[in-house]
């Protein structure tokens, strides 16, 4: 994010299509590994729910909640693709 989020909550999800009403395929996991001061946030898919994703793509949001107050992160949802299994 490149600001200090550290008191701002977020969570995001992963939609079939880009319609916040549209059905869901995913919801990430949204830490602050560093505590937020530094604004990197990790994104992260159990395995658990990727092998049960039947969806070639969809649509991802990021929520932000800063001061009680949500606020803008993308001007809209951003297309994923899904291919192949990921490893570490």
């Amino acid at each position: 994010m490149g600001i200090d989020v550290s008191a701002d909550t977020f969570s995001s999800q992963i939609r079939s299509k880009d319609d916040a009403t549209s059905q869901l395929i995913a919801t990430w996991t949204v830490t602050k590994p560093n505590g937020g001061t530094d604004g990197l946030l990790l994104l992260a898919l159990d395995d658990a729910i990727t092998s049960a994703i039947a969806a070639t793509r969809g649509y991802m949001d990021l929520k932000r909640i800063s001061a009680g107050e949500p606020l803008p992160v993308f001007d809209r949802p951003i297309e994923v693709i899904f291919q192949g299994a990921v490893t570490e």
